[in-house]
């Protein structure tokens, strides 16, 4: 990584900042385990969620040497983000695995799905929500337990969507919009009540709504004719962005540098929704 990307992203998650613990959901995807780098070579330790048993062991190897060069540590758990009891489970292993108190969220688990809405089953529009919604609060109604307990306060980011204000031209994605502008909806919900309380620490809780990312997974929505240079033509960057510009975003809404934000959308679009 360049010295200067490097050097943006400690300035922006500010150094008190570096000696702490961030939970992340959605550990194995390209956006989780991007971010999962960022905090650890920014100074802090991450415990990984997933659904998955195991991480891909050539992913998981990469983020364990950025770990050991960075002197940090990180974790992995299985965990359905949907089941309570087993976000209860992972809290309650943590402490004697600890070095660092606990500080905050990065909530990337989420998933998409497609189709017109005459044919969309209503199982799949509800399994948006419950992991995309419901999943989100889960673990965020877990780290307020855990903020409560240590008396500290936290940062907590929920990854949302362009789309959760605007379609996506060329596919049909009801389910997945209206999920994530329901993400927007629990993110301004949650900064209301806690950051208000005077008997809780202060919890302040943003959102971070990306554009187009250039991933695998976008590969196949990509390789529709058309759909690409739609999607480009949309933005005055004329490009999709990369994983790693969602780094620095992420690492300013944990810190202190945004101390005075809180119910507040962070969106990263190339100029889409503009």
């Amino acid at each position: 990584m360049p010295l200067t990307m490097f050097l943006l992203d400690r300035i922006i998650i500010d150094p008190p900042a570096t000696d702490y613990l961030y939970t992340l959901t959605g550990a194995t995807g390209c956006l989780g385990f991007t971010v999962t780098k960022a905090i650890l070579e920014g100074g802090g330790d991450v415990v990984c969620l997933d659904l998955v048993e195991q991480p891909l062991k050539k992913t998981w190897d990469e983020v364990l040497e950025v770990a050991e060069r960075f002197s940090g540590s990180v974790f992995y758990f299985q965990c359905n983000i949907c089941d309570e009891s087993r976000i209860a489970s992972v809290f309650e292993q943590l402490p004697p695995l600890l070095k660092k108190p606990l500080r905050g969220l990065v909530s990337c688990a989420g998933v998409s799905d497609n189709g017109p809405a005459t044919e969309f089953p209503v199982n799949s529009f509800r399994r948006l929500f419950d992991i995309n919604v419901t999943g989100t609060f889960a673990v965020a109604h877990q780290m307020a337990k855990e903020a409560i307990k240590s008396n500290l306060s936290m940062s907590l980011v929920f990854v949302a969507s362009m789309s959760g204000y605007v379609t996506n031209k060329g596919v049909d994605t009801a389910g997945y919009n209206s999920s994530k502008a329901a993400v927007h909806q629990l993110t301004r919900s949650l900064a209301a009540e806690w950051g208000s309380r005077v008997n809780i620490p202060l919890i302040r809780v943003n959102s971070l709504s990306p554009g187009y990312i250039r991933t695998d997974a976008k590969a196949e929505a990509l390789q529709k004719p058309g759909t690409e240079a739609q999607w480009v033509g949309d933005l005055m960057l004329n490009r999709l962005s990369t994983v790693d510009e969602f780094r620095a975003p992420v690492l300013f809404l944990l810190g202190d540098g945004s101390s005075y934000m809180t119910g507040a959308d962070l969106r990263v679009d190339g100029s889409h929704c503009a």
